[in-house]
């Protein structure tokens, strides 16, 4: 059940609609691409009520398209949940979600609804007398879920909340925070500055902040009429009532906990680094959290210009604390305290806490001391990504498993030549090939840096093992060999039109997302814009 997701999606169709299995497919977690295949077969109405959130992420109109409109609006509302349990879902299933209950007489039941679903709804068709309850049901929305062209739909709905509201100003009170919510997450920095306090308890649970909203959160604080105080009394504990606003901080800010101790940083930094792991936050953000704090000892120290070790010999003992290299605060002690051979013995470790480019370059240098960086290549990590082109014409990179280290995109993105680099030095042992396991570890974005000559010897099955593939960077002349290899390999022979299915599995291989029918209202608040979906009598169509 829990890996499922590694199904290639080619087998995921012609399943019956029987009760049997419809319990096995909803027990199992799927990936969103891997749901849609078959959720026109599951999302039957006895089932509606106990399908997993991992099998709702699969609606699609174009999967519902032969489900009668009642029941599609059951499934519209079972997809409103929160927490671990929450469907995750893009724009466009979004929007045809809303496109089904908008005719609905339950429509401006807010409460029924999937909080990110709010997001696309005609504000000329809310109620003013209801405006308050809907954006008080919008709080929960995530934000950041608006793709590029309906980004202005984050303004748009400011400005309509600022109406229903009766907002004059940049001064929030408590109440308008507690109904705007995450909505919060889209303020400017003018606004979270002259806010009541309360916004910062709203800025804690945004996905990411602008370096304006970060500069206004820590204007605010360091104005000690926060509920955290003055700077002067802050300590530990309000470093962990801050949640993820650290992250965002900079070295000014952590200066004013020098005052207690140094070790206040040190045992905040253990324990937050151990939330930030089990919370998936990324390592640029940490690289970041770690450089401010590095900053503010450095600003009331001298910076080491002494080439000796002068703060203690790294081990393997010191390399095991969470909070490592933090007391190395000078990149110049931690290269005179690293060893070749201690870098050779622990670089695991080593490259699982080490973020900074500077210390990370040290890494490498002293690997290449030892010559052994050809035969750890899987244990580099975010090191890799500092690698030149004679370094990766030295590795081995001879197995799979090694090829799908290097490619992990959790230690950043690859310069696109120095992936060709990689994916080359692969294919260059006799018998390896783009297979679908090599797709897989490779991904679309690093795939694209390939030539047209190499693509070119992706065989079909190879595609038909792979995962759905996001080749939309790549050029014109790559995309179209993708297509034309994809178009052969889920092709129906017995079908003399296209079918759904066959439609579903090609399409991440256009190259662009389907195209969307925008028509725009004007209203007295602002100008808000509806996509419409492809109906349920709508014939699915396309060219290719």
């Amino acid at each position: 059940d829990e890996i499922a997701t590694e199904i290639p999606r080619a087998l995921l169709l012609g399943f019956s609609n029987n009760n049997d299995v419809i319990k096995t497919l909803n027990k199992k977690k799927w990936k969103r691409q891997q749901a849609e295949l078959f959720f026109n077969l599951i999302a039957v109405e006895s089932a509606t009520a106990d399908l997993s959130s991992s099998v709702l992420q699969g609606f699609t109109c174009t999967g519902v398209r032969t489900i009668q409109t009642v029941q599609i609006r059951r499934l519209v509302r079972a997809c409103r949940r929160r927490g671990s349990n929450k469907v995750v879902l893009v724009e466009s299933q979004l929007t045809c979600m809303y496109n089904y209950i908008r005719d609905d007489t339950n429509v401006t039941s807010f409460d029924l609804y999937p909080p990110d679903m709010l997001l696309y709804y005609d504000y000329s068709l809310v109620p003013q007398a209801s405006c308050r309850s809907y954006f008080e049901q919008l709080a929960d929305a995530d934000f950041s879920v608006f793709s590029s062209a309906l980004s202005y739909k984050r303004t748009d709905l400011f400005i309509n909340a600022r109406s229903c509201l009766g907002i004059t100003n940049t001064s929030l009170t408590s109440d308008n925070i507690l109904v705007l919510g995450n909505m919060c997450c889209t303020l400017d920095g003018s606004y979270i500055e002259n806010s009541d306090p309360s916004v910062l308890d709203k800025l804690k649970n945004c996905p990411d902040l602008t370096d304006a909203q970060a500069s206004a959160a820590q204007a605010l604080l360091l104005g000690g009429k926060t509920q955290f105080g003055s700077p002067s009394t802050w300590n530990r504990q309000t470093l962990e009532d801050l949640g993820m606003l650290p992250l965002y901080l900079t070295s000014t800010f952590y200066e004013n906990f020098d005052k207690v101790s140094i070790k206040t940083k040190r045992r905040f930094l253990r324990s937050f680094l151990r939330e930030a792991r089990r919370s998936g936050v990324s390592r640029q953000k940490k690289r970041r959290l770690k450089s401010e704090i590095r900053l503010s000892i450095r600003n009331r120290s001298k910076r080491s210009t002494v080439n000796e070790c002068t703060v203690g010999t790294i081990t393997q003992v010191t390399i095991s604390d969470e909070t490592f290299p933090f007391d190395y605060d000078d990149v110049t002690q931690f290269n005179c305290c690293l060893s070749a051979a201690t870098v050779a013995d622990n670089l695991d470790a080593i490259t699982a806490k080490v973020d900074q480019v500077e210390y990370l370059e040290v890494v490498l240098s002293k690997l290449r001391e030892v010559g052994d960086g050809k035969d750890q290549v899987q244990l580099l990590g975010p090191a890799s990504r500092l690698a030149t082109a004679d370094d990766i014409n030295k590795w081995s990179i001879t197995e799979i498993d090694t090829l799908a280290a290097l490619m992990d995109s959790s230690n950043g993105q690859w310069d696109p030549s120095l992936a060709k680099a990689v994916i080359s030095k692969y294919l260059s042992k006799a018998g390896n090939k783009l297979g679908g396991a090599e797709l897989n570890a490779i991904g679309g974005v690093n795939l694209c840096s390939l030539d047209v000559d190499v693509l070119k010897n992706i065989s079909q099955q190879s595609l038909k093992d792979a995962n759905a593939l996001n080749v939309t960077s790549c050029s014109t002349e790559k995309k179209t060999e993708l297509f034309t290899i994809a178009r052969q390999a889920f092709r129906e022979n017995t079908r003399s039109t296209i079918s759904v299915p066959f439609y579903q599995l090609i399409q991440t291989f256009m190259g662009r997302p389907p195209r969307a029918h925008t028509h725009t209202h004007t209203h007295t608040h602002t100008h808000t814009s509806t996509l419409h979906a492809e109906k349920p009598e709508s014939k699915v169509e396309f060219t290719i």
